[in-house]
């Protein structure tokens, strides 16, 4: 995993936490679906299920499948 993979990880952790402590079941699915994909070294599932070819490219997030 690298520098930037392991930041985002540690940002999604933090808000994992405070999703578990509001209860918000749905933000907690999704935000363990990202960190799955993190740590598999993947791109981010909601990037690939939200944004547009064009949002995707801008962002350099090459090779995804449309949603």
């Amino acid at each position: 995993m690298n520098t930037e993979q392991q930041a985002e990880l540690e940002r999604l952790e933090r808000v994992l936490a405070v999703a578990k402590r509001n209860r918000n079941e749905l933000f907690i699915q999704n935000i363990e679906r990202e960190i799955a994909a993190v740590q598999r070294g993947e791109h981010s599932p909601l990037i690939e299920e939200y944004l547009t070819e064009e949002e995707r490219a801008s962002m350099g997030v090459d090779n995804q499948p449309d949603a």
